[in-house]
């Protein structure tokens, strides 16, 4: 990281053409938020209310307070895989006011600017960054993978399960180190403060309910703020450590697969001990293994485990990672099956 100054960096006032931007290219099929103005009746008054809509973001990025109405959130669940009537396979979004968005967008901007000047996002971050996705991961991957085969190597492979990340950072922790990248985090504490939200399922509302910690997902600073908080997990560990958002793997290759284990072993341990620092937590039952090696060397990986903390992780043929179905010969059998499958389907 390039000459920072732990919270030098100050916020910029905007623009009234970039507000004026902003409003004329809202969806007017959006969600509205708790204050009942949608996006549409914004984007009709767009030349009426650009100069004041700039003038309350400015007064906010002046005075560094965020104004209590944009704070408040209304909370979908959304369905996500496995058993309907489990609580943990919904992810919460937040649908928040228009306006607020507006404001998030002016200053994530900023900041996402001075990250990229000054060379501070873990550069194996492929997660909500401009020009980087889930393809360019797993490309990466894919090429260390075989990189390694060509050398005769095998490739351990861990994929850390870190249980209700956005939702578990802690707010001072998150503060503290939007200083230490050299920002000055006063705006973000105010962003962060007494924050309300109600959960909504079928039309109807829960009481409020003030968020004492995590970032709300569905904002646009939301996954900012996660990255900034997670940036230094790679710091902990002495191994090849891949990351989309809150998706983390640990990679090791090596000829020896002993070595593997054992050094992928302690990358566990560290990063487990990381979260626990952080106040995060990873799902020992979730977090899964495999070895990826040639069909010819297959018989050499029987032994290959994983050992954290009273904890035996065993290697599965496939895993499934950021959608894609990886086998341990990285065949693609499965993810063609599939295909087929919905093909035939449909």
């Amino acid at each position: 990281m390039k000459d920072i100054v732990p919270g030098c960096y100050k916020l910029q006032e905007v623009n009234s053409s970039f507000v004026m931007k902003e409003l004329t290219s809202m969806k007017s099929t959006k969600s509205t938020g708790l204050d009942n103005i949608g996006p549409k009746f914004l984007k009709d008054g767009a030349k009426e209310i650009a100069y004041i809509i700039t003038y309350l973001i400015n007064l906010s990025i002046n005075t560094k307070i965020v104004p209590e109405c944009t704070k408040r959130s209304k909370v979908v669940p959304l369905y996500k895989k496995k058993s309907k009537l489990e609580v943990g396979n919904y992810r919460p979004v937040s649908v928040l006011t228009s306006i607020s968005k507006i404001l998030e967008k002016a200053i994530h901007i900023q900041v996402e600017e001075h990250c990229v000047n000054k060379g501070i996002t873990y550069p194996l971050q492929s997660g909500f960054r401009h020009s980087y996705s889930t393809d360019t991961c797993l490309v990466y991957l894919h090429d260390y993978i075989r990189t390694a085969w060509s050398k005769g190597e095998f490739v351990g492979m861990v994929l850390l399960d870190v249980q209700k990340a956005f939702d578990s950072v802690d707010h001072q922790m998150l503060c503290e180190k939007i200083s230490l990248i050299g920002i000055d985090p006063t705006w973000f504490e105010s962003y962060l403060c007494n924050r309300k939200q109600v959960v909504c399922i079928n039309n109807n509302m829960s009481s409020e309910q003030i968020i004492k910690c995590g970032v709300p997902q569905g904002s646009i600073l939301g996954p900012w703020c996660y990255l900034v908080y997670s940036n230094d997990i790679a710091t902990s560990v002495n191994c090849k450590l891949l990351m989309y958002a809150d998706d983390t793997v640990l990679l090791v290759a090596d000829k020896n697969v002993n070595t593997i284990s054992e050094k992928l072993s302690n990358a566990v341990s560290s990063c487990s001990q990381w979260l626990i620092n952080n106040k995060l937590s990873m799902h020992m039952g979730k977090t899964e293994a495999i070895i990826f090696s040639s069909k010819r060397k297959r018989h050499m990986t029987k032994n290959f485990v994983i050992n954290c903390q009273g904890h035996t992780i065993k290697p599965t043929e496939s895993v499934k990672y950021l959608g894609l179905h990886l086998e341990q010969h990285l065949s693609s059998d499965i993810t063609i099956k599939l295909i087929v499958k919905n093909v035939i389907l449909n």
